[in-house]
């Protein structure tokens, strides 16, 4: 018979404490990765104020102001590309842009209709922060659809970025 020799039991110690060292530093990376990816995202903080002014689109044309405010919280400038409210929605011609670290800042979309619809958006009344929107160079939106325009309908809707994510957020009509 052939005498058989082994690792010793040194060797073998040592070998499985470096596979469990590179296998626990390989986790942490992976878990670090995702994590470090992830606070990077930029992310909107969307939360309505008011829809004001929606008797005056009752019988006649007029104005009523979407006000939201936004923030955000992230390291990179968010782009708003439009938004939805009920089964109205409008796209931008160009992004708004929300600056990074910007916290409550007020968006007021000035919506144009008339005979109880919102029909569409009035640039030239509508503004972010201290900007009146019409100032963006040639910035206009496109809207579809229509949604009935009522005193004290509570409506839903959402703020879509130019990578698409979209945040909701709800409304009650006043006068």
């Amino acid at each position: 018979m052939a005498q058989r020799r082994g690792i010793s039991n040194v060797v073998a110690t040592i070998i499985l404490i470096a596979v469990a060292i590179a296998l626990a530093v390989a986790v942490a990376v992976w878990v670090f990765g995702l994590a470090g990816s992830a606070s990077k995202t930029a992310t909107l903080q969307i939360q309505a104020v008011g829809l004001n002014g929606t008797a005056s689109l009752t019988s006649t044309t007029g104005t009523a102001y979407l006000s939201l405010l936004v923030s955000n919280p992230s390291s990179a400038a968010i782009g708003i590309n439009g938004f939805t409210l009920g089964s109205l929605s409008c796209v931008f011609s160009s992004p708004i842009s929300v600056p990074a670290g910007t916290q409550g800042e007020l968006l007021v979309i000035a919506l144009k209709g008339s005979n109880g619809y919102f029909t569409g958006v009035d640039i030239s009344n509508s503004y972010i922060g201290n900007t009146q929107l019409s100032s963006i160079s040639g910035l206009t939106a496109t809207c579809s659809g229509e949604q009935t325009a009522q005193v004290g309908v509570q409506y839903s809707g959402y703020i879509t970025t130019v990578s698409g994510q979209t945040y909701p957020f709800t409304v009650t009509a006043t006068s």
